[in-house]
């Protein structure tokens, strides 16, 4: 009986040793699938133009990634600001334009490590923004 129940206890603690095995591998390799979060979509006051996209968390900190957007039928061009907050301290800044109702702006740029991600979309010239901008929208931020 005693036999019995070492065997059932060893058992036990090998069964259980190899379930936290494959627990411990994972965490151990966490960027080899990597974090992401859609944001968006972002309209400007016009509604003319949109933007929305993913934010991804892998080596070496976070890249920001999405579609700019500009409504057919409408004249001038879609721009998309972004602003994010980095873990040293300062704000980091991206603009983005597309003139082509035809077809989306593709944009990735690396923010590196920050605490939160701002964006925001406006209507203008090729040139400049003119205005018709949406409010500053959170689109990813440490802590949630």
């Amino acid at each position: 009986m005693i036999l019995r129940t070492l065997a059932v206890g060893a058992a036990a603690i090998v069964t259980s040793a190899a379930l936290a095995v494959p627990a411990l591998a994972s965490t151990s390799s966490a960027f080899a699938n990597p974090e992401t979060w859609s944001w968006g979509a972002i309209h400007s006051s016009d509604r003319a133009g949109m933007a929305k996209g993913k934010v991804v968390l892998d080596r070496p900190g976070f890249t920001v990634s999405g579609k700019l957007y500009d409504l057919p039928g409408r004249p001038g061009c879609s721009w998309a600001k972004f602003r994010w907050y980095k873990d040293t301290g300062g704000w980091g800044h991206k603009t983005y334009r597309n003139c082509s109702d035809a077809k989306p702006l593709s944009f990735t740029f690396p923010s590196g490590y920050m605490l939160k991600v701002e964006g925001k979309v406006c209507r203008g010239t090729a040139k400049k923004i003119t205005g018709r901008c949406s409010g500053w929208e959170a689109m990813w931020a440490q802590g949630g």
